[in-house]
């Protein structure tokens, strides 16, 4: 190793190696950095057979952790596994379009006439093009989110045919149903039916 060299940046010159794989060529640089006790500054820089730069990059590291580089390199990159890159997850990912917006009154109304078209009384084709009317898609949209005309007189189903729909969670439309006075159990009634009692 050579004596260390001083530097501008506050660093001293350890070493530099030169290492030849696989056509490819790596040139390290160490230097100590006089401002961090027991600390390096690891420069890395790699150039393919075609000199196109394959790695390039800037490292500090304390000198403790030296021995563990290797190993964790290849734990977390395995030579015989394609490295898997993570895209950073956003507020709502996964989630409906429009999952975190407000529930204005038109949206409110749509809702409403969606569910109350859905009475498991009518005819499946009836409430297929009910709901179809009432978020503006065709019959064939709906028809298809159903699958078969018996899921028309499921509630669950209808919800989760409602929220596709909307791009609203199911949760978010169960939730909903109450606050526009419907029934979530029952499609195509009012949360609450008085019956008149005669006196």
């Amino acid at each position: 190793m050579s004596s260390p060299q001083p530097d501008d940046d506050g660093t001293q010159l350890e070493f530099t190696r030169t290492v030849d794989l696989d056509d490819s060529r790596y040139v390290l640089t160490a230097s100590t950095d006089r401002t961090a006790a027991d600390t390096l500054i690891i420069e890395v820089l790699g150039a393919g057979p075609d000199a196109e730069v394959s790695i390039e990059g800037r490292l500090t590291v304390r000198s403790s952790a030296l021995e563990h580089l290797g190993p964790m390199f290849s734990e977390v990159f395995p030579v015989d596994q394609p490295a898997k890159v993570r895209k950073p997850r956003r507020r709502g990912y996964g989630k409906p379009t429009r999952s975190y917006q407000p529930w204005t009154d038109e949206l409110k109304a749509t809702l409403h006439a969606a569910w109350m078209v859905a009475d498991p009384a009518a005819p499946p084709q009836k409430i297929v093009d009910g709901i179809a009317e009432a978020l503006g898609t065709t019959p064939d949209t709906v028809k298809d989110k159903f699958g078969t005309p018996e899921a028309t007189r499921e509630p669950a189903k209808v919800i989760a045919v409602i929220a596709g729909l909307m791009q609203r969670t199911d949760g978010a439309i169960s939730n909903q149903l109450p606050r526009q006075d419907l029934d979530p159990e029952r499609p195509g009634h009012p949360a609450q039916q008085h019956e008149e009692v005669e006196t």
